[in-house]
């Protein structure tokens, strides 16, 4: 009974740790996007590009329509992802939608045109970089695309930043496209191929100062 009872306060301590920083995850997530990557205008893949997108054509900001967008693809995680990865990702995308729609409230103020695009699309694709290494290290995500590379990861065996690559970049080259703007276009794909090489990055380096704990 004792070992049975020390497996589960230890597991219980790995959960709490585990969703400790998948709420870090988010928060961290929801300040690249908000503070330096909407002002920079650059498109990355995931929800957020899609909604920086399709934010031009409709009355609604993009934090906006991320929090639909996120809100209506989290059922794809249960409908492929195990259960107890689903949860995590559920988890994970509901304290993302709610950093971003917290943040794009309080940040309203940073006005595009009075920013450096591609400073702030590199310091957001950083944030976002490990932002998006710490919940996937704990099997959890940003929800969005990153859900669709949880599932192409789990089917394949690749890293998990090919895997985003893989889902995200049709989002970047229509983005770059319709932007017409040289400035966006750095932007979109240097910040895009850092988030992108920073997420396996972050994982192992997470792997790496785990190992040296034990």
């Amino acid at each position: 009974m004792s070992r049975k009872g020390g497996r589960e306060v230890s597991g219980n301590k790995s959960a709490v740790r585990d969703y400790i920083l998948i709420t870090l995850g988010a928060i961290i997530y929801g300040i690249g996007t908000v503070m330096f990557i909407f002002p920079s205008g650059a498109l990355m893949g995931g929800t957020t590009g899609i909604a920086m997108i399709v934010s031009r054509y409709i009355p609604l900001t993009a934090g906006n329509v991320s929090v639909i967008l996120n809100t209506s693809l989290i059922a794809a995680a249960f409908l492929l992802l195990g259960k107890n990865m689903a949860v995590r990702s559920l988890v994970g995308s509901m304290l993302t939608t709610v950093a971003i729609g917290v943040f794009d409230r309080i940040f309203v103020f940073i006005a595009p045109e009075t920013v450096n695009s591609i400073l702030f699309a590199l310091v957001g694709a950083m944030l976002i970089a490990v932002a998006s290494g710490i919940m996937f290290y704990v099997d959890s995500s940003s929800g969005g695309t990153d859900i669709l590379a949880l599932i192409v990861k789990k089917f394949v065996n690749i890293k998990v930043g090919f895997a985003l690559m893989l889902t995200d970049v049709l989002i970047v080259v229509v983005g770059v496209l319709l932007s017409q703007s040289l400035v966006i276009t750095v932007s979109s794909l240097l910040g895009f191929f850092i988030k992108v090489i920073g997420i396996d990055a972050v994982i192992g380096i997470i792997k790496r100062l785990n190992k040296s704990k034990k």
